[in-house]
C-alpha cells in the first residue's frame, strides 16, 4: 500500500447486516432391524384394524430403490445346461388353511419377508390397580401363560381370552398375597396343561406298531434292569432313617420352646403360689383402659360399647368393620397403608356388617381354672408322644372361647376331635374364620371340664405339641404344657418379635400347598395336619444340610 493512502473497509462493514447463525441439519441414522421390524408389524397391526372395519387386509407396499437378488447366470451353452440338470428345490405342501408353512426361494427370486397372520383382536392387558396386592407385570405374565394354554382347547381366539381372563381374575380373589397368587396360578396352569395333555390323547389314535424310544434304543434290551451310580464303589452311602414315633420324638427336641421363650410368647406359666390362676405376659394394647367396668372395646371396629354383667348389650348395634388386616406396601409414593379384604385404605368405611359388638377381655382379665398336664415314668421306646392341635373359638358375651378342639398324631389320623359348648352364650361364631356356624352349636354339650379330662389322659408333661401360635389354644383349652414347637417361631417373621408369619403363608411358601381357601372358614383339622407336616419337612431339610456340612 502506497504512503499517505487511507485504509478503507470493506463495503459490506458499512451496512448494517445480520449475521444469522445457521442451524446443522440433523444427521440421519440408518433404522436398525428391530425398528424395521417394529414398523413393519405397526404397519400391519393398522392394515388389520381397517380391515376389520370395513376395508380388507392389503399387503406391503414394495418400497422403491430395493433391489431384489439376482443369481448368476452362465453365459455358456454348457454352463446352462449343467444349471438345468440341478435337481428342483422342494416345497413344502399346503396346510388346510392354503398357507404355506415351509418354503424355500429358487434362484434369481426376490425374498418376501413373512407376513403374520393377524386376526384384528389384542390380547386383553390387566389395568393398573393403586395399592394392588399383586403388581399389575406379574399378573400380566401370568395371564399370557394362562391364555397360551387355552388357546390350545379354545374354539375361537375371543373365547380362550374370556376363559383366561375369568380364571386369572379368580386366582387374584382368592390369594391374598403374592406368594399365595403365584402358587395358585402355577396350579392353575397345571390343570389348564392337564385338560390340554387329556384333550390330545383323546385325538391321537393309538398306533398298532410299537414304539421304541430313543434312551431305550441306545441302552439296549437291558437298559431297564441295569442301575448305575456316580458314587465310587465301596464308599458309604447314607441310608435315611425311617420316621417312627421314637424317632420324631428324638429329632424334636432341638425345636421345643424354652422357658424363657414360652413366657415372651404369652404362653401360660404355673404360678406356685395359685395353682389353678397362671401367670400369663400381658401382651401391649395400645388403647387406654375405660374407667368403667363394664365397658368394653370391639376387637373389629374399635368403637366402645358396654356389656353388663348378666350378658346383655346396653344396646344393640351393628358392628360395621373390615375383616382384614391392614397392610402396608411400598409405592412410589411412600408406604401406603391398605386392608388386605377389600384394600380400602384406613379412612375407608367398613365392608363387613356384624349383629353385635365382640371384645377378648377374658384374655386379659384373672383367668382361673387351668389345669397342668401330669407326668408319667419313661417308656421304653423313649416315645412320650407327639401330637399337632388347633382350636376354633367363638366370641360370647365373656370375651373370646373354646368352641372346637383337634388333635392329630404323626400319621395324620385325628385323635380326639370335637365340639364344645362355652359356658357363656354365643352373640358370634366368628364362621369366617372358626368355620363354625350357629346350627354346628345346636345340641352341642360337651363342656371345657369334659375335653380337659380326655386330654391330661392322652398328654403326659412331657409329650410334645406341636401348633401354630399355640399360646392361643392352651389359654383357650385352659392348659398348661411346657414341652411345646410352635410353628410361628421354628419359622420366624423377618422382622422378629411380635410380628408372626401366617401359617397360610409357610404352606404356600415350604410346602406349595394353599389351606384356609375356603369361604366357610378354617378348619381346624387342616390347620393341625398342615403343622405336623411343616415340621416333618423341616426336620428333614435340616437333616440334608447337617450331612452336606
Amino acid at each position: 500500500m502506497a504512503v499517505g493512502k487511507k485504509r478503507v473497509a470493506h463495503e459490506s462493514a458499512q451496512k448494517d447486516v445480520s449475521r444469522l447463525k445457521k442451524i446443522p441439519d440433523k444427521p440421519y441414522h440408518r433404522p436398525s432391524p428391530a425398528q424395521v421390524m417394529h414398523n413393519r408389524f405397526m404397519q400391519l397391526q393398522k392394515q388389520a384394524e381397517a380391515a376389520t372395519i370395513g376395508g380388507s387386509l392389503a399387503g406391503l407396499p414394495a418400497s422403491s430403490g430395493d433391489k431384489g437378488r439376482l443369481a448368476y447366470r452362465p453365459k455358456t451353452e454348457y454352463g446352462k445346461s449343467l444349471l438345468n440338470k440341478r435337481p428342483k428345490i422342494f416345497t413344502a405342501p399346503k396346510t388346510d388353511t392354503g398357507d404355506i408353512c415351509v418354503k424355500t426361494n429358487q434362484k434369481g427370486e426376490k425374498r418376501v419377508a413373512h407376513q403374520p397372520k393377524n386376526t384384528g383382536a389384542k390380547r386383553p392387558v390387566i389395568p393398573t390397580e393403586f395399592g394392588s396386592k399383586v403388581p399389575s407385570n406379574i399378573r400380566q405374565r401370568y395371564l399370557n401363560l394362562i391364555i397360551d394354554e387355552c388357546l390350545k382347547t379354545a374354539k375361537s381366539d375371543k373365547d380362550a381370552y374370556e376363559r383366561a381372563l375369568n380364571e386369572e381374575k379368580a386366582i387374584y380373589a382368592r390369594s391374598s398375597t403374592k406368594n399365595v397368587y403365584l402358587n395358585v396360578a402355577v396350579n392353575a396352569i397345571k390343570r389348564l396343561r392337564s385338560e390340554t395333555a387329556a384333550t390330545s390323547n383323546q385325538a391321537v389314535k393309538k398306533s398298532p406298531h410299537k414304539t421304541l424310544s430313543h434312551e431305550a434304543m441306545l441302552g439296549g434290551s437291558k437298559a431297564a434292569n441295569t442301575s448305575y451310580t456316580v458314587h465310587r464303589s465301596g464308599g458309604a452311602k447314607y441310608v435315611e432313617e425311617k420316621l417312627t414315633a421314637g424317632v420324631l420324638y428324638k429329632r424334636l427336641q432341638s425345636y421345643i420352646l424354652t422357658e424363657e421363650q414360652l413366657v415372651e410368647n404369652g404362653f401360660p406359666r404355673a404360678n406356685p403360689d395359685c395353682p389353678g390362676t397362671p401367670t400369663i405376659k400381658p401382651r401391649d394394647d395400645k388403647k387406654a383402659k375405660s374407667s368403667d367396668s363394664n365397658e368394653r372395646f370391639c376387637r373389629r371396629c374399635g368403637k366402645r360399647f358396654i356389656v353388663y354383667p348378666n350378658g346383655t348389650y346396653a344396646r344393640e348395634e351393628d358392628c360395621v368393620h373390615h375383616w382384614g388386616k391392614p397392610w402396608k406396601r411400598k409405592t412410589a409414593g411412600g408406604i401406603d397403608t391398605r386392608y388386605t379384604c377389600c384394600q380400602g385404605d384406613l379412612s375407608s368405611k367398613g365392608c363387613q356388617v356384624a349383629k353385635y359388638h365382640v371384645h377378648e377381655n377374658n384374655k386379659v382379665e384373672i383367668p382361673t381354672g387351668f389345669m397342668k398336664t401330669f407326668p408319667c415314668s419313661p417308656p421304653i421306646d423313649g416315645d412320650y408322644g407327639v401330637y399337632a392341635m388347633d382350636c376354633e373359638m367363638v366370641y360370647t358375651t365373656a370375651g373370646v372361647e373354646l368352641a372346637r378342639v383337634t388333635v392329630i398324631d404323626m400319621d395324620m389320623v385325628s385323635a380326639y376331635e370335637t365340639l364344645v359348648k362355652p359356658p357363656n352364650k354365643v352373640v358370634d361364631c366368628n364362621t369366617r374364620f372358626s368355620g363354625l356356624t350357629d346350627q354346628d352349636m345346636k345340641g352341642v354339650r360337651t363342656t371345657i371340664r369334659d375335653v380337659q379330662a380326655v386330654l391330661l389322659s392322652l398328654f403326659n408333661d412331657r409329650t410334645i405339641l406341636i401348633g401354630h401360635s399355640l399360646e392361643s389354644d392352651l389359654i383357650a383349652l385352659k392348659l398348661i404344657h411346657n414341652t411345646v414347637v410352635d410353628t410361628s417361631v421354628v419359622f420366624p417373621h423377618r422382622l422378629g418379635p411380635p410380628y408372626k408369619r401366617a401359617l397360610k403363608t409357610l404352606m404356600a411358601d415350604y410346602m406349595k400347598r394353599i389351606i384356609q381357601d375356603d369361604v366357610g372358614g378354617h378348619d381346624s383339622k387342616e390347620d393341625a395336619v398342615s403343622c405336623m407336616e411343616l415340621m416333618i419337612w423341616k426336620i428333614k431339610e435340616d437333616a440334608k444340610k447337617l450331612r452336606r456340612s
